[in-house]
């Protein structure tokens, strides 16, 4: 669920930035409309034990056709195509099998038009995905705009979620349930927060948002089983250009953050890593580069605490690139 709230997350800023590429390039009023074709690659290494590793490729493809200012034309504002794949490679196995190789697909297809948007998504990770059920999250969902302002904007909508989300009514399993959403920003000078609802409830703060430094918290619930589901990042960032067109570009960022990883094997085996970290990050827009320590982590089997983690590094680079 975690990683498909992500995926929507990501969504939803690389259309945001690339309305703002459409605001800054000066297109004509001559084309209609743009068509823009968005790739991203990402690499993550987490160390588990002294000589075992996590490794995470990734990479994603997306393709966006969108209105260009001033345009009146009864087709969608934008329509936004998407897929993606991620592996987890485990250096010593997972498992008595000792699997060595997750793997993640996910594809994903969103359409708006005036103040409603409509998105559908079909995501699936494990050893083989979509080999059954267990493995597949699929999600159907509709927003609305009510109220978009300089320093105020609200989105309403629902939807419904597909997937084996370990809930059961008696001995009857649930794998089809409603997920409302709700989306509320606020931001003035002297700090910008939002309250979001998809399923589980985030709440992000930034103080001096217009500020050369600035402090950025977030927190998120991802579940109900401990404290450990409380999701959480605060760092201290510093925004070194001067430029007032250009001040966003460029970032450098310390902090701390609840971090984790997951695996579901055939076996039906289920393996959680839940740990904190202590990281510095450089957020050059384009390429975004992140390592840190991690410290005071826990394993789990079927989500019983197995023992703790160990104490380790970890790093991550990602970029993307338009044309």
């Amino acid at each position: 669920m975690k990683k498909i709230l992500l995926t929507i997350i990501t969504i939803c800023f690389c259309c945001t930035f690339a309305a703002a590429q459409e605001e800054t390039t000066g297109q004509t009023e001559e084309k209609d409309f743009s068509n823009l074709v968005m790739t991203a690659a990402g690499f993550q290494a987490v160390q588990i034990e002294e000589k075992d590793f996590i490794f995470s490729p990734s990479a994603n493809l997306q393709f966006m056709r969108m209105k260009n200012e001033g345009v009146e034309s009864a087709q969608p504002d934008s329509i936004v195509i998407g897929a993606g794949y991620s592996q987890d490679i485990f250096t010593k196995g997972l498992g008595p099998d000792q699997v060595k190789n997750l793997h993640g697909i996910n594809l994903m297809g969103n359409v708006s038009l005036g103040k409603n948007s409509f998105m559908l998504m079909v995501a699936s990770g494990g050893e083989v995905p979509f080999s059954d059920i267990s493995t597949v999250t699929g999600m159907a969902m509709y927003t609305r705009q009510l109220i978009q302002k300089d320093n105020l904007s609200l989105v309403v909508g629902g939807g419904i979620i597909v997937a084996d989300l370990g809930l059961k009514i008696k001995d009857f399993e649930l794998y089809v349930l409603p997920l409302p959403v709700i989306n509320f920003g606020y931001s003035n000078n002297i700090f910008a927060a939002s309250l979001s609802f998809m399923g589980m409830p985030s709440v992000q703060l930034t103080l001096l948002p217009e500020s050369m430094f600035r402090l950025r918290t977030s927190c998120q619930l991802e579940g109900f089983e401990s404290a450990r589901d409380i999701g959480f990042d605060c760092a201290l960032v510093y925004y070194p250009l001067y430029f007032k067109d250009a001040n966003e570009l460029l970032s450098i960022s310390g902090g701390v953050m609840t971090n984790g990883a997951s695996a579901k094997l055939r076996n039906k085996n289920s393996y959680d890593f839940k740990y904190y970290t202590v990281y510095g990050e450089i957020n050059a827009t384009l390429v975004t580069l992140r390592c840190g320590y991690n410290f005071d982590g826990k394993t789990y089997l079927n989500k019983d605490e197995t023992g703790d983690m160990y104490k380790g590094l970890f790093a991550s680079i990602q970029g993307m690139f338009m044309f």
